[in-house]
């Protein structure tokens, strides 16, 4: 028996009962999952987390840089780079298409260092979230209108920098989009001759867009169910309107050559 024991000592799969090779077996797997499942990051100091974080960050692995940088603020709130890791992690959840989190951080990040030199990159990002979230115009625009609130604020503090100029060209992206959200409203009662609902809707996106591209074709919708009720002076007085703001127009040209037809 003892030499049997000893002729498959180099070997566990020789000598050994199967049911210590199983265990060996099963003990080796065990080690080596816990080693695999650990995360790299664990036992870093403050300074290790954030080079880490940066490192995974520039490699696109969004998810990894998330993980180092929420450990950095949660476990090191005093670090001097404290600020920059937030920062990236707004950049990480928006990378990474959670633009409601990446908001959430910015709008954080303003709350706790409003004077630090990256909070017009933080005004930003929060306008930019909110775009992204911004659905198509047949949609409900809770995202669009918060877009346009957070880049008109950024616009307005940050005047002379490049980050006013891309919110402001956000804004006015999204100031169409409702403009069209309206319009799309308005022709949707007016295809369906409840006029008196779209003249309110077109007379709305006239007077709350009047710089889109959108007024002067609600106009002449404006103009075409005047028409379609039969007030005829009040839909020779937009026509009017419509020819004097916007004479450039598709929608001017169109109202000079052709009295009938749909409004486009």
């Amino acid at each position: 028996m003892g030499r049997a024991w000893k002729a498959g000592a180099g070997n566990p799969g020789k000598g050994w009962p199967r049911w210590r090779s199983a265990g060996w077996a099963l003990m080796v797997s065990l080690v080596f999952s816990a080693c695999a499942s650990t995360p790299p990051w664990i036992g870093m100091d403050g300074d290790e987390l954030f080079a880490y974080g940066v490192e995974q960050f520039e490699d696109r692995d969004w998810d990894e840089a998330v993980e180092a940088f929420e450990r950095l603020v949660a476990s090191f709130p005093g670090h001097p780079r404290g600020a920059e890791a937030r920062i990236y992690l707004a950049r990480a959840h928006f990378e990474n298409g959670e633009y409601i989190t990446s908001a959430a951080e910015y709008e954080r990040f303003l709350q706790r260092y409003p004077s630090h030199g990256m909070t017009p990159e933080a005004s930003l990002g929060i306008c930019r979230a909110y775009a992204r979230l911004a659905p198509h115009p047949q949609r409900d625009q809770e995202y669009t209108r918060r877009a346009r609130e957070a880049c008109r604020a950024t616009a307005s503090e940050f005047q002379g920098m490049n980050v006013a100029q891309e919110a402001d060209s956000i804004r006015i992206e999204m100031v169409d989009r409702l403009a069209e959200r309206w319009y799309q409203e308005g022709r949707f009662y007016q295809r369906r001759d409840f006029h008196d609902s779209a003249i309110l809707i077109f007379q709305d996106v006239v007077d709350f867009f009047p710089e889109t591209s959108w007024a002067p074709r609600a106009l002449l919708a404006l103009f075409r169910s005047y028409e379609a009720i039969g007030w005829e002076e009040e839909a020779r007085q937009v026509r009017e309107r419509l020819l004097f703001l916007y004479p450039d127009s598709d929608a001017a040209q169109e109202a000079r050559t052709d009295g009938d037809g749909d409004a486009r």
